[in-house]
């Protein structure tokens, strides 16, 4: 292996709701979240890395999106559970499909309900070594037709000998030497590959117009713009985009706009001097005129006031 990447270290989180510890605690990740229906949402972490390897467990209790980019000189493995819809890069992921994106490159991520994400990020050059030993070609050969995916039967197998491993070293009361880490890399590594397999990829892809209209909304956020200009701008009907959307995403596009306003709102009121700005002034550029109803949406979203927030 090359140089180590990551500072070997174990944490354990439960139930916490300030989701930007993630970034704190996970090395070299920066990641953005919306939350997308409403109460509050809370989360849980493990995270245990090694100097080449970084593994995490992180369970949201609401549906979320997640906006992320492993860190540099890796790539990052994920595998998601959920009794719902999960969209990744508006494709939509089935149950024991293995995501992998390199450094570099960045992914969304939405889930639609309580969802569990498994993630290991190993350095790059090893990664791509050991791929092709398994495979015989190069990652790109193998995902341009065809899934990743983790045998089935074996998947529970697989997280009970990480949780033991998490365990054993959370628990132990001397300190690990590098050649130690390395081992448990090794072991990991090679469990991990003999479970993985390819399937040709069926999927299917909507004529774009979740990404497309996910993209327009996103960027009109901030101006009064409707699902009847969205409808218009790409000649279909309200029928079809709404199908579309709660087909990859689970909910509809006006939900949708409604969570980006929502949450880019809540972001400005973080980050405002209380003494120096009015709420009205902000959420009437989200297109909200009236604050006492606004109050209650946002609420019944965030459990808070508008005014809470402000003044966090």
């Amino acid at each position: 292996m090359s140089n180590p990447l990551f500072v070997p270290q174990i944490l354990d989180y439960a139930q916490f709701k300030d989701l930007e510890i993630v970034n704190a605690i996970s090395q070299g990740w920066q990641n953005r979240w919306t939350y997308i229906k409403t109460g509050t949402t809370e989360a849980k972490i493990k995270v245990f890395t090694t100097p080449s390897m970084q593994f995490s467990w992180i369970t949201y209790d609401n549906a979320i999106m997640i906006e992320s980019s492993p860190p540099l000189g890796t790539v990052q493995l994920s595998f998601v559970i959920t009794q719902d819809i999960c969209n990744i890069n508006h494709q939509k992921i089935q149950g024991n499909e293995l995501y992998i994106v390199e450094s570099g490159e960045e992914s969304n991520y939405l889930a639609n309900n309580v969802n569990e994400i498994f993630t290991i990020v190993f350095e790059k050059s090893f990664f791509h070594t050991i791929f092709y030993r398994y495979f015989g070609k190069n990652l790109q050969e193998i995902c341009t037709n065809n899934k990743v995916l983790l045998q089935e039967s074996e998947c529970n197998l697989f997280f009970q000998k990480i949780n033991d491993i998490f365990y054993f070293i959370k628990n132990t009361q001397q300190k690990l030497s590098n050649e130690y880490f390395f081992a448990i890399e090794e072991d990991i590594i090679n469990y991990l590959f003999s479970l993985i397999t390819t399937t040709e990829s069926y999927y299917k892809k909507d004529k774009g117009y979740v990404k497309k209209a996910r993209e327009l909304l996103e960027e009109n956020i901030d101006n009064i713009y409707t699902i009847t200009e969205l409808v218009e701008e790409f000649n279909i009907s309200t029928r079809a985009l709404q199908y579309n959307f709660q087909k990859e995403l689970g909910i509809t596009p006006k939900q949708y706009l409604q969570d980006l306003r929502l949450n880019a709102i809540r972001k400005e009121l973080l980050t405002q001097d209380s003494e120096k700005i009015k709420i009205s002034e902000i959420i009437s550029k989200y297109g909200y005129f009236h604050p006492s109803h606004f109050t209650k949406i946002y609420k019944s979203f965030f459990s808070e006031t508008p005014t809470q927030t402000l003044h966090k």
